[in-house]
């Protein structure tokens, strides 16, 4: 049952990131709601989606670089964020392989290729790997999302989640992610296949630090 739920899980994250963040399509007869560009930037967003407490920590080291944004903002989220209980409840653990956090979505792709909701392209080396992976959402993709799937109580969370990684990290490219998160050392200095550990005592410090308060 765990693996099922799992499965379950893999998949309606995979779909509502793709749905989400695609660059959304100028051609009204196109049957393509739009279009989602590199694997790298799926599984970087992923982890912002699965780590409350690195977004978290993410989200206060934007303030220092970006006059923009607004602290009284970014303070109100993570403390919704630790109020919520997210560090404990939403956590769903990624390993660390060569290039960072890493799990095969090829599974759930291939799922919603087979139902319609995704169309997959992309190039092989001379070695035989894959890269310069694109990703299609279909119109019928968008038009189930939007008629079922934001109707869903228990899934709101994932796409007001989602919209706000949009909001402040949407900009970045895939690698200019896996780079940001390369600068924790809980993150860097792990060993290839271990799971990423929380970093909440790190983020309560910050937290205080920046705001003068503490996380409940």
């Amino acid at each position: 049952m765990e693996d099922f739920l799992r499965k379950y899980r893999d998949r309606l994250r995979i779909i509502i990131i793709l749905y989400v963040f695609c660059e959304r399509s100028q051609d009204g007869g196109s049957p393509y709601f739009g279009l989602f560009r590199t694997e790298i930037k799926i599984q970087a967003l992923d982890f912002l989606l699965r780590y409350p407490d690195f977004l978290s920590m993410e989200l206060m080291d934007l303030t220092d670089t970006d006059n923009v944004i607004s602290s009284e903002e970014v303070s109100s989220v993570i403390e919704g964020i630790y109020l919520n209980n997210e560090p404990q409840l939403r956590v769903e653990e990624m390993e660390k392989f060569f290039h960072g956090a890493y799990e095969s979505i090829d599974e759930a792709v291939a799922f919603h290729v087979s139902i319609g909701f995704l169309k997959h392209e992309s190039r092989r080396r001379t070695d035989g790997k894959t890269y310069d992976k694109n990703y299609y959402v279909t119109r019928y993709c968008a038009e189930r999302i939007e008629s079922h799937l934001k109707t869903i109580p228990a899934v709101q969370w994932y796409f007001q989640r989602c919209e706000l990684i949009k909001k402040y990290f949407g900009h970045f490219t895939g690698s200019q992610l896996k780079t940001r998160q390369y600068n924790y050392a809980e993150y860097s200095n792990i060993s290839y296949k271990s799971h990423i550990q929380n970093i909440n005592a790190k983020v309560r410090n910050a937290y205080e630090q920046r705001f003068n308060k503490q996380l409940l």
